[in-house]
This record gives structure tokens, C-alpha cells and sequence, in this order.
């Protein structure tokens, strides 16, 4: 038998999101929840590391944790916007990945920091993903599922991988918007889940159910604090419910006061296919077949100002190819 490294669900009598809340999360595509004391207490340590990583010149943070795959790995600094650091796996923190890197003397006490802060990100990212796991399978069981579903699609996606080679699509990010001028667009999310837990205000989300032609878009600001959290739904779980839930719409607005984020975003696991029967559906995808999938037509509203502009018009111009392509197919058979 294959071994899986997935956690079982965590313990407690299922389950964790009453009725209503699994309404209002499958609707609305978010839920304003209360984190459980491990949880929160990780979150905290985060928080209170992160300044030391944040406050070192930018050029030590962007050697101590080198942007790879874009933004999806590493520092990144936005000019004027933001800047955060994307967790894969352990860089600096696990015993055997720290054999395998070089860093200038320089960098030697700052690297101390990172470590630090690093050994936090790997017990939030872990309480974090059992956290949103236990969502899933209440999910899971309230649309008559049975929660192995999981076991392949969560595969070494909820403890934080100890190096590259073990890397899945999933990923934990320290976010610091400058006050004022520090936002990010709208947009959703491209995963399963995402845990969303700010230390100021400046995150919003769709409301759904007052939102309308007539009134425009309606705003919420969630409760924030670290022991609260939002939980949003992405592109992949909407996929696997067969469009039955909805995705979470969010952006971060300008706040005089700045704000700092943990987000952690629980995607689908790398190594094995997608088998959408047990949710009810039918065929089968590779997991970069899947990750494309969610990929397609989104803009990166992380990335620099510049990128983002350029994949809206890349979009763009690809979207009206289509529809022209649909129009001349409509000419064509009304020829017929």
C-alpha cells in the first residue's frame, strides 16, 4: 500500500461548522470564523517573529529567501504597494536543508531571524492546515461524501515540506502593506481553501446576498485580531463541488495605518491524479492538468503593476478572440 504523509482529521466530534455556517461558507464563499487556541497562539508567534524579518534591509531579505516561480516562492517586494515572503517548504529551518545552503558571513545574524521565524511558519502552516482540513470534511460529509476523498488530493500538503523536491502547490505568506498606499486588487483565490488573519483592517469581501445589479458590489469588513480568521473558498474546491459552491471574492483596501497578513492557502497535492468521482462527478485530471485549469484568464494581483497590466491585456485579447471566434461560428451555421 502507497504510504501517504496526510494528517487523519483532527480530533473532536465532527462537526466543526454548524449548518448555518456551512451555508453561509458554500454561498457567500467565505465565513468569518474564531480560530481554536493552538491555532491562534501560532498565528501570534508569527506575528511577533515577523518584524525581524521585515525590518532588515531589503537586499539581506531578498538573498535570505531568493524569489523563485515569480512570486510564488520567496521575497517579493511591490514599490509603493507591499511586500511579502512566499513559504514552500523549509529553506533555512530544517537541519537538512540547512546543509545544502550558502550564505554570505554577512548575512550570518540576520539569517538567525529567519530561522527563528521560520520554525513559526512550519507549526502555523501545520495548525493551519488541520484547521481548514476539518472544514473540508465537513463539507465533505454534508454533501454526502466520504471524507477519504481527501487522502491523495492532501497528500504532504499539511505539514510544511522539509525541502524543493517535496514542495506541493500549497504555500503560507507574510504579507506588510504600507499604510495608505498598500492594497490589492480583487480578486479569488485558486485553491481549496485559504486562512486569512490580519493584524489591522484593510481585507474585504463580497457580500453576496446584498450585492446586486441595483446597488453594485457591498464590502464586508471581517472581525480582525489573531483569533480571528477568514476562510475563503477557491477556484479548486469550486471545481470539485461541480460549480456548487461559490468562490470568495476579497480585496485589501488602503488602510492609514498599514497592515500584516498570514495567509495560508491550502491547495491540491502534486503526486497523485484527480479523481472527480468521489465527488459526485465523473473523469480524472493530472494535478498540473488541474492547477492550469484554475490558472486560466486569473491575474496575478501580486505581482508588480507592470505584469499585472500585461496578463490583463494578454486576457483580454484573448477573450475577444474567443468571442469572435463565436460569433463566426453562429454566421456559419445560420449559413447552413
Amino acid at each position: 500500500m502507497e504510504e501517504h504523509s496526510f494528517a487523519p482529521p483532527p480530533p473532536g466530534p465532527p462537526p466543526l461548522l454548524s449548518d448555518e455556517q456551512l451555508l453561509c461558507l458554500a454561498q457567500q464563499g467565505w465565513l468569518c470564523v474564531n480560530l481554536p487556541d493552538s491555532l491562534t497562539q501560532s498565528i501570534q508567534e508569527v506575528f511577533r517573529e515577523s518584524p525581524n524579518f521585515f525590518d532588515l534591509p531589503r537586499q539581506q531579505k531578498a538573498e535570505i529567501y531568493p524569489s523563485k516561480q515569480g512570486t510564488e516562492f520567496g521575497y517579493y517586494p511591490v514599490e509603493n504597494e507591499k511586500e511579502y515572503i512566499t513559504f514552500r517548504c523549509h529553506v533555512h529551518g530544517d537541519a537538512e536543508s540547512e546543509s545544502n545552503t550558502s550564505m554570505k558571513p554577512a548575512l550570518s545574524s540576520s539569517l538567525a531571524a529567519a530561522k527563528t521565524l521560520e520554525s513559526k511558519i512550519a507549526q502555523a502552516w501545520h495548525e493551519a492546515g488541520l484547521f481548514l482540513f476539518r472544514i473540508l470534511c465537513d463539507i465533505t460529509r454534508a454533501s454526502d461524501h466520504d471524507i477519504s476523498a481527501w487522502n491523495d488530493i492532501l497528500d504532504g500538503t499539511l505539514t510544511l515540506p522539509r525541502s524543493e523536491s517535496e514542495v506541493t502547490y500549497t504555500l503560507m505568506r507574510l504579507f506588510k502593506y504600507l499604510p495608505t498606499t498598500g492594497f490589492a486588487g480583487e480578486h479569488t483565490d485558486l485553491g481549496l481553501l485559504t486562512l486569512c488573519v490580519g493584524d489591522g483592517e484593510g481585507l474585504q469581501v463580497l457580500d453576496r446576498y446584498r450585492s446586486s445589479r441595483e446597488t453594485g458590489p457591498i464590502w464586508v469588513d471581517p472581525p480582525i485580531g489573531t483569533g480571528k480568521g477568514t476562510v475563503i473558498i477557491g477556484e479548486t474546491l469550486k471545481l470539485l463541488s461541480s460549480g456548487t459552491v461559490n468562490t470568495g471574492m476579497h480585496r485589501v483596501v488602503g488602510n492609514p495605518k498599514g497592515r500584516s497578513s498570514v495567509v495560508y492557502a491550502l491547495r491540491h497535492s502534486n503526486k497523485h491524479d484527480i479523481d472527480f468521482s468521489l465527488f459526485g462527478a465523473e473523469g480524472s485530471m493530472t494535478p498540473l492538468e488541474l492547477w492550469k485549469t484554475v490558472q486560466f484568464g486569473k491575474v496575478n494581483i501580486n505581482s508588480v503593476k507592470e505584469k499585472r497590466d500585461e496578463m490583463r491585456a494578454k486576457f483580454n485579447a484573448e477573450k475577444l478572440k474567443k468571442e469572435s471566434a463565436q460569433k463566426e461560428d453562429l454566421v456559419t451555421t445560420g449559413q447552413g
